[in-house]
């Protein structure tokens, strides 16, 4: 028998997560939405039995996971009414909207004893990222000194589109949030080190946009990021922009001290030692990734995440070995936070 989940949200869940889960031998049991009929919509769509107006009905059902995709500003509510509950939980990210809302979820999961309580970070479970980790933590690569990613994407570029939360700091919304998520917990997760951020400089595109009501709106949450870090001993940086007109670009690089690593946006591996190319290092993805989820990471990772998670509730007690969990979202919301507090500060007095 497969776990059931019941599904929180339609945005993300009905692009990629549902079918992912699917796809991944997970089965999709219900799905919950503000709108009861667009829950009921989404749920056609993907052959999923039930669907409601109403998240806490989920809590009610025979479910083994609740997957919680909604806006940020309503995890520290919806995460811990399912752990309460009993059941285990996936939460998108970022875990909330500031630290106080993830220490909140880190709480609860602390008193949730036995349930999982993870953060779906599905790069993670990429075969690219799972190999860059192995050959780090080998020494294939000696003693790691820079870690850099870029980021970019057209995915605010167009000024007409309308204000939403994405715009609005107070609900989670931001590139820091959106993407800048992935490449903090990259960075964790590969170089097995926390995040000493030493700068950040956020910028916003468009000052105002428009709401669905046509009215104008302040944004506040911010499109571009440009942050320097360590880690240990290694120097970072990250750049991402959401608004950029050339082409996208997803790269993320770790050079050692006898050798180099690469990860583009196409999910391949390059390594190379020192002195020598970079090559492809092969990293097929499994069999079980549909075909239209090849081209992206988030989708691919989200498909061996939810079998993986299925194996686990089966019993595989090692299936979701390398999983973030909610500790690693907190650890991550603080970075965020500590971002946009270095990017308020006053600049310095010149000398």
């Amino acid at each position: 028998m497969s776990a059931r989940v019941a599904v929180i949200g339609t945005g993300w869940a009905d692009r990629v997560l549902i079918p992912a889960f699917q796809a991944g031998g997970v089965e999709v049991a219900a799905v919950a939405s503000r709108d009861p009929a667009r829950a009921r919509s989404i749920a056609d769509r993907h052959g999923v039995a039930s669907a409601t107006g109403s998240w806490r009905d989920l809590l009610d059902m025979d479910v083994d996971v609740v997957a919680v995709t909604s806006a940020p500003a309503y995890h520290v509510e919806q995460v811990t009414a399912v752990l309460a509950s009993g059941r285990h939980v996936l939460c998108e990210k970022p875990l909330g909207v500031d630290v106080a809302g993830a220490e909140a979820i880190a709480a609860a999961a602390r008193d949730a004893s036995g349930r999982l309580a993870l953060v779906d970070h599905e790069l993670r479970f990429t075969p690219a990222r799972r190999k860059a980790r192995e050959l780090i933590r080998s020494g294939a690569i000696g003693r790691v000194v820079t870690v850099t990613a870029r980021v970019a994407n057209r995915m605010r570029v167009d000024p007409t589109r309308p204000w939403t939360w994405w715009s609005d700091v107070a609900q989670g919304g931001g590139i820091l949030g959106a993407l800048g998520c992935h490449v903090l917990d990259s960075v964790r997760w590969l170089l097995d080190g926390e995040i000493d951020l030493r700068g950040a400089s956020l910028g916003r595109v468009y000052p105002t946009r428009l709401d669905a009501d046509g009215v104008e709106r302040a944004v506040t949450a911010e499109d571009i990021a440009s942050l320097t870090f360590k880690v240990g001993d290694a120097v970072g940086t990250a750049l991402l922009h959401a608004a950029a007109l050339d082409d996208a670009i997803d790269l993320f690089t770790v050079r050692g001290t006898e050798g180099s690593l690469v990860i583009d946006r196409s999910l391949k591996l390059y390594f190379g030692k020192r002195g020598g190319p970079l090559k492809e290092y092969l990293t097929p993805l499994p069999a079980i990734v549909p075909n239209r989820f090849r081209a992206s990471g988030f989708a691919a990772g989200s498909v061996l995440f939810a079998e993986a998670l299925g194996r686990a509730l089966g019993g595989d007690a090692a299936a979701l070995e390398g999983a973030a969990d909610v500790q690693d979202g907190l650890a991550v919301q603080r970075t965020i936070d500590r971002a946009r507090q270095l990017d308020a500060a006053p600049p310095a007095p010149r000398s």
